[in-house]
């Protein structure tokens, strides 16, 4: 891999990271179909990347990770956020450990998770057709669940951890922007831990001066887009913007799966 596929495949990385598509798979395909690059390479090139959207969201929710380090110590602070991320983390590792060692012995799945996904979103748009953008609901730890669970399916490629998560966390009710908000912060334990499993999983894995730079460039795109996200959730209708999202994602699958 050259300098020019490091810098594109991370730019890709850092844009697709946050969308409710599956940004493994997006990388991978364009390593294979771009590239030229093998299945096993894209597909480590792929989880390393995630290392640079890893630091945009640590960087993006730097006060939120500085709050939830002074409450550990502290006996009055609020340690719900601390707890829920905690909780969830767990149950995806317990999920996707086994799965990310599967995803490096098999191909790339078709459009079908993601094709799943998008219809998901789009019964989730209906269910709560009557959901103001504003409305909030208190965190609690039993929502941390099946976020936590769902999450680890994303360990597979062609599943969507922001995908996955976000229908998870829209359909406990949380307002969109909200959703937004914790699909992006679940990801920061997660990913870490995948990154530190990385050279146990694949052990011929060799980090190079061009996947670090494809790192920057994943960074930098992925702080980016998650700025525009939550202003999109901001300003937009519940029901139009996750009716979009879901339809946005069922084209994705359906393209990936009959093209």
């Amino acid at each position: 891999m050259d300098l020019f596929a490091a810098m594109v495949l991370g730019i890709i990385q850092g844009l697709v990271e946050w969308l409710p598509l599956s940004s493994e798979a997006a990388v991978t395909l364009s390593g294979k179909f771009l590239f030229g690059m093998d299945y096993q390479e894209s597909l480590g090139v792929a989880v390393f990347l995630h290392l640079g959207t890893l630091l945009s969201a640590a960087f993006y929710f730097r006060n939120e990770m500085s709050q939830m380090l002074r409450s550990i110590f502290s006996k009055t602070a609020d340690k719900g956020l601390l707890l829920f991320l905690l909780l969830a983390t767990l149950l995806s590792g317990i999920v996707a450990m086994p799965l990310l060692f599967l995803a490096f012995s098999m191909e790339i799945p078709d459009g079908l998770f993601t094709a799943l996904i998008g219809l998901f979103l789009i019964f989730i748009a209906f269910l709560q057709k009557k959901q103001k953008a504003g409305a909030g609901r208190k965190l609690e730890l039993k929502n941390a669940i099946i976020p936590g669970l769902a999450q680890g399916f994303s360990a597979l490629p062609g599943i969507s951890r922001s995908g996955i998560t976000l229908a998870a966390l829209l359909g406990e009710k949380f307002p969109l922007r909200d959703a937004f908000r914790l699909s992006f912060l679940m990801s920061i334990p997660i990913v870490f831990a995948a990154e530190l499993m990385l050279p146990v999983i694949k052990q011929d894995f060799l980090i190079t001066n061009e996947m670090l730079v494809g790192a920057c460039a994943a960074a930098a795109a992925g702080f980016l887009s998650i700025s525009a996200l939550l202003k999109f959730a901001e300003t937009v209708n519940f029901f139009r913007a996750t009716l979009s999202l879901g339809a946005l994602v069922l084209i994705s699958g359906l393209a990936v799966l009959f093209l």
